[in-house]
C-alpha cells in the first residue's frame, strides 16, 4: 500500500505548507516508494506509476503560476489527476483495488475472475469518489474568486476544500474496510448449508395399508416403468360428486412429495384423469402422468430441492375420496428397468460403472449400445436411470463415469470418453458397429469434443443433453480454477473459454444478505450460473474461435436437447451455433419451450428444479412436457441412427420426424 502513501501525504499537507515544498515532497516520496516496490520485488502498478506523472504534472505547475492561482486551483487538479488515474485503471482492467488486493491473497485467489469483479466495483466506488471531490474542490474558485485553500474564515472554502473531500475519502474508506469482511461473515451460511442440508439416501417410508371400497374401484397400473404412462382412472363415483385424487411418495433421501387435485364426477362414465381437467389442484389440464410430475416437495421443516427416485421401486400411493362415498387407495410401484433386464458393475480404467443388457438372448449380431455420460456432478449413477430405461428398449446401455463424484473438473483426459465407449462396443453382446452416445452438459462438451478429437471413438450418433459449442475453463467446487483447462488431449491442453464468475457478484451478494433468512424459513439460496457463462461467451472472438469444438468433424447425427429457460449456461443459443456449423439435415434439435437445464427421460416430479444452490430453471408444467418430448424423440433418434442394416437405418431415419 506503499502507493497511497504520496496521495495521504499530499492531502495533510497541502494548503498548510509552501505549495511548491508540497508538491516536490510528495513528488520524492512517490518516487521513493517505487524505488522500494523494486527492491521488494514488487510488480509494477498503473496507479503508483499514474501517481508519479500527476505529481511531476503538479510540480511543474507550481513552478510556472503564482500562489494565487495555486491555493485557488491546485487542489482540483490534484483530486482531477488521481480521478484520471484511477480511470484508467479500469479502462485497461488494472483496477488500482485489485492491483493492491493480489498483495493480500494466494495466487490461485488473485487470479479468479470473482476478485477481479469484486475489486473492480470497489474501484468504480472510489472513482465515483474521486469525480465528486473533483467537482466539490472547483465550487470555491469558480463561485467566488477570493475563495482559496487557505481561507480559513470563509464558509465555502472550508467545506470544499477540507469538510466535503474528507467526508467523501471517510465514506469510501469505510464501504472498502467494511463491505468485504461483511460479505465473507454473510456468506458464511450459504456455504453451510450447501454442506449441512446435503441429504443422504434413506429407506422410504411404509407405505400405508391399501383402502377397498364396495362402490368405488381405483385403476392404477400396480408396477410400470418411470418412462410408460401413469392411468387413473377411478369408478364408481355418481355424478357430479367432488373428487379429491392425492398421491403421495418418497424420493432417494426419504422426503415426501405430494399432488392433490380436485375434480367433478361426469354425469356418465370414470373420473379419467388423463381426460378430465381438474377443478382446482396442482395441474390445470387434463394429464394422466399428472399425479406424478405435478407432486410438490411435502417434507416439513427441510428445505425442498430436487427430486430423486430411489434405486428400489419407487411406491406411489394413490388416494381417491369421494364425498359422501367414502375414499379408496391404493399403493402401486414405479421403477427404471423391465423384467428381465440384467445389470451389472463393471470398471473401465479404475473408474465404476454399471452395464444394463436387455431381456432375452442377444441377436446373433449383438445389441445396439448406448454409452452414457452424466454432468458435473461425477460418478456414474445420476445415468443408472437412464440406463435401465434404455436397456428395457432393447439397448445395451453403459453407465459411465467420466470424472470421480465431487471431483474438480480440470485437465480431464478426453481420452476416457473414448476408452468408455470402446469398452461397451467390446462387449460380447454388443453389436460394436451399432454404439451410440448420450450425455448431459459438462458431459456433453466432453463427448463430442472426444469424438471430434483425433482418433477420437467412433459413434453412430450423439444424444447431447444441454449441450456446450465450446470447451470452458477447469471448476471446482469453488467456482473457476485460474489458468487451468477443463479437458486435454493426448497430454496437450484443449483451449478453453474463461467462467466469468465476475458477472454472478450481484447474485452472491444477494444470497449474503438474504442466506440467514432463507435458512429460517425452508427457502432455497440459489444462484444462476448463467451469466458467467454467457460473459465467457462474449469474450476475445479469437480465444472463442480457439475453443470452439469443431462439431462439424463427427460423423454420425447428432440430437440436441435444450430448454429456453436453462439457467446453468445459454445451451440453446450454443446448440444452434453446433448445428450451424454442420448443416446436416440428419441433426436435429428439441429445443424445449420453458424447460430449463435439466431435461430427464421419464416421468418424475418436476418441483424444485434446483439441487445444492444451483438453480436449474424451467417451470413445472414445462419440464414435464420436455421429459416426455424427450423420452420420444431420444429413444426414436437410437433407434434409427443404431438401426441393424444400412436399409433398416436409412428407412429409420427417413421416419424419424412426425
Amino acid at each position: 500500500m506503499l502507493g497511497v502513501l504520496p496521495w495521504v501525504l499530499y492531502w495533510v499537507l497541502i494548503g498548510n505548507v509552501m505549495f511548491r515544498l508540497v508538491v516536490c515532497l510528495v513528488l520524492a516520496v512517490a518516487v521513493g516508494t517505487q524505488v522500494v516496490s523494486r527492491l521488494r520485488r514488487q510488480p509494477w502498478r498503473i496507479f503508483d506509476l499514474g501517481s508519479i506523472v500527476v505529481f511531476a504534472i503538479l510540480t511543474l505547475t507550481a513552478f510556472v503560476f503564482t500562489d494565487a492561482i495555486l491555493e485557488r486551483w491546485l487542489q482540483p487538479l490534484g483530486n482531477l489527476g488521481l480521478f484520471l488515474v484511477a480511470l484508467v485503471g479500469l479502462l485497461v482492467g488494472r483496477p488500482f483495488v485489485w492491483e493492491y488486493a493480489t498483495e493480500f491473497v494466494d495466487a490461485t485467489t488473485a487470479r479468479s475472475d470473482r476478485l477481479h469483479a469484486v475489486t473492480t466495483t470497489m474501484t468504480w466506488l472510489w472513482v465515483a469518489v474521486f469525480a465528486a471531490m473533483t467537482v466539490v474542490t472547483m465550487i470555491p474558485p469558480l463561485v467566488d474568486e477570493a475563495a482559496t485553500i487557505r481561507d480559513a474564515a470563509g464558509l465555502l472554502s472550508v467545506l470544499c476544500y477540507w469538510v466535503l473531500p474528507c467526508v467523501l475519502l471517510g465514506l469510501a474508506a469505510s464501504a472498502s474496510g467494511l463491505v468485504p469482511p461483511w460479505f465473507e461473515i454473510r456468506s458464511v451460511p450459504v456455504e453451510q448449508r450447501e454442506t449441512e442440508e446435503t441429504p443422504a439416501a434413506a429407506t422410504q417410508s411404509s407405505a400405508p395399508s391399501d383402502i377397498a371400497s364396495d362402490t368405488l374401484v381405483l385403476d392404477v397400473p400396480q408396477d410400470s416403468r418411470h418412462d410408460e404412462p401413469f392411468a387413473v382412472v377411478l369408478h364408481g363415483a355418481p355424478a357430479g360428486s367432488a373428487v379429491e385424487l392425492t398421491a403421495t411418495g418418497n424420493d432417494l433421501h426419504g422426503r415426501l412429495w405430494r399432488s392433490a387435485a380436485m375434480f367433478a364426477a361426469p354425469a356418465s362414465g370414470p373420473v379419467d384423469i388423463a381426460l378430465l381437467d381438474p377443478l382446482s389442484g396442482d395441474w390445470e389440464r387434463a394429464d394422466g402422468d399428472a399425479p406424478l410430475w405435478a407432486m410438490r416437495f411435502a417434507a416439513d421443516g427441510v428445505t425442498p430441492d430436487l427430486f430423486v427416485p430411489p434405486t428400489d421401486p419407487w411406491l406411489v400411493t394413490v388416494t381417491a375420496r369421494v364425498e359422501r362415498v367414502g375414499e379408496v387407495r391404493r399403493t402401486v410401484r414405479r421403477h427404471p428397468p423391465a423384467e428381465g433386464v440384467r445389470s451389472s458393475t463393471v470398471e473401465i480404467d479404475g473408474r465404476p460403472g454399471l452395464l444394463a443388457l436387455p431381456p432375452g438372448t442377444a441377436p446373433a449380431d449383438g445389441w445396439p449400445a448406448v454409452a452414457c455420460f452424466g454432468g458435473s456432478e461425477g460418478g456414474f449413477e445420476s445415468q443408472v436411470g437412464p440406463a435401465m430405461l434404455l436397456a428395457s428398449r432393447g439397448f445395451a446401455a453403459l453407465a459411465a463415469s467420466w470424472v470421480d463424484e465431487g471431483a474438480p473438473i480440470v485437465a480431464v483426459p478426453l481420452e476416457r470418453f473414448g476408452t468408455t465407449v470402446r469398452f461397451l462396443a467390446d462387449h460380447s453382446e454388443v453389436d460394436s458397429d451399432r454404439v451410440a452416445g448420450m450425455a448431459v452438459s459438462r458431459g456433453a462438451e466432453g463427448l463430442l469434443s472426444a469424438v471430434c478429437a483425433h482418433e477420437g471413438p467412433r459413434c453412430r450418433g450423439l444424444v447431447l443433453i444441454s449441450p456446450s459449442s465450446v470447451t470452458w475453463q477447469a471448476i471446482g467446487s469453488e467456482g473457476e480454477i485460474p489458468d487451468a483447462p477443463s479437458w486435454t488431449v493426448a497430454g496437450r491442453d484443449v483451449p478453453w473459454l474463461p467462467v466469468r464468475s465476475g458477472a454472478l457478484m450481484s447474485q452472491l451478494v444477494r444470497n449474503a444478505w438474504w442466506a440467514s433468512r432463507d435458512a429460517a424459513a425452508h427457502r432455497p439460496t440459489l444462484i444462476r450460473l448463467r451469466p458467467a457463462y454467457e460473459a465467457g461467451l462474449r469474450g476475445p472472438a479469437t480465444g472463442a474461435a480457439d475453443a470452439r469444438i469443431p462439431a462439424e468433424q463427427a460423423d454420425g447425427p447428432l440430437l440436441l436437447v435444450t430448454g429456453t429457460e436453462d439457467a446453468v449456461w445459454p445451451s440453446g443459443p450454443m446448440a444452434q451455433e453446433v448445428l450451424g456449423r454442420r448443416l446436416r439435415p440428419s441433426d436435429e434439435h428439441l429445443s424445449c419451450r420453458g424447460a430449463g437445464h435439466l431435461v430427464r427421460l421419464g416421468v418424475l416430479p418436476t418441483d424444485a428444479q434446483w439441487t445444492g444452490g444451483i438453480a436449474l430453471g424451467g417451470t413445472r408444467t414445462a419440464q414435464a412436457v420436455a421429459q416426455r418430448s424427450a423420452t420420444t424423440r431420444i429413444t426414436r433418434f437410437l433407434s434409427a441412427v443404431t438401426a441393424n442394416s444400412g436399409d433398416d437405418r436409412r428407412r429409420a431415419v427417413g421416419t424419424r420426424r412426425r
